[in-house]
């Protein structure tokens, strides 16, 4: 009976474990990832195109791009592709992608449509040296420039996953997450230029040192945008500079609107030393309703 004990109390032990939380990458792009990387950006758009956001808003609309890109490629996004990952080390950044890929169902169609194709170490590149495609397996393929796309293929089989930094910083965001991004440091610009409305934001990535964000779409918008400063001092100003945004985003609200101003309205920002929070919490009814304005417009 003792040893019968023993064996419940054991297995109920075992049953009590938490499960490894975190959000984590596919092994086939896993393996891929620098040791250098000091950015990375994740979506699963397999779980993103089952949202009620995708499904309201996306799923029955004809999008002119995606329907080229599929004519052009064989691969059309949203049903080849089941995720995304681009990863940077500040200089060079690659885009990787895991999804039904292949020689035989790309080829020809690329070189139909005037594609350069041409080898590096016995695999298919497509493009030109200011961008291409290259198939890394019948599953992964990544997109790029044609120099970080050789670099890349170089340290192929050297990387042991993610760097412990960013490694650390993925298990702060939920598996669930179908938008996640996690930074370690280093010069990040983003696309938007100095004098647009959105132009202040390289302004706040340049202020902070460290950080991670995550999206969940699967009720309403749910989220967190998490960034430590150098100082408590910048750490204030970036606080400042987002509920500047906010603010100002919930001017643009339409008058005949008002109840939009809600969506503004559920965003939090908090500051506690160097580090800076931002919570997102939208219901469903109010995504709808900023997502219809918006798609009118």
């Amino acid at each position: 009976m003792r040893l019968v004990f023993l064996f419940l109390m054991l297995a109920l032990a075992g049953c009590g474990k938490k499960a490894a939380s975190g959000v984590k990458v596919d092994p086939a792009l896993d393996t891929l990832v620098p040791a250098d990387t000091v950015l990375l950006v994740g979506t699963r758009l397999e779980s993103l195109l089952k949202t009620p956001v995708y499904q309201n808003h996306f799923a029955n609309r004809d999008f002119p791009q995606i329907e080229e890109f599929a004519r052009r490629t064989g691969i059309d996004p949203r049903k080849d592709l089941w995720e995304l990952l681009y990863v940077s080390n500040g200089q060079q950044g690659v885009l990787l992608a895991r999804g039904k890929f292949g020689d035989e169902m790309m080829e020809p169609n690329l070189t139909r449509q005037g594609v350069d194709r041409f080898f590096y170490k016995g695999l298919s590149f497509y493009g030109t040296d200011r961008g291409a495609v290259v198939l890394l397996s019948p599953t992964v393929a990544a997109a790029a420039d044609l120099d970080s796309l050789r670099t890349l293929v170089d340290r192929r089989g050297t990387s042991s996953g993610p760097p412990p930094p960013l490694a650390q910083m993925m298990k702060q965001i939920p598996a669930q997450a179908q938008f996640w991004a996690a930074y370690s440091g280093g010069l990040i610009h983003l696309p938007f230029e100095a004098n647009s409305p959105l132009g202040n934001l390289n302004k706040l990535v340049a202020s902070v040192e460290s950080g991670w964000l995550y999206f969940d779409l699967r009720e309403g918008l749910n989220g967190v945008i998490a960034g430590d400063c150098a100082s408590d001092q910048d750490a204030q100003q970036v606080q400042g500079a987002l509920r500047a945004l906010i603010g100002i985003g919930r001017l643009s609200v339409p008058a005949n609107q008002p109840d939009l101003a809600q969506v503004y309205d559920a965003i939090r920002v908090t500051q506690e030393g160097r580090r800076v929070k931002a919570y997102i919490n939208v219901p469903q009814e109010m995504v709808d309703k900023f997502l219809g304005m918006w798609m009118q417009r």
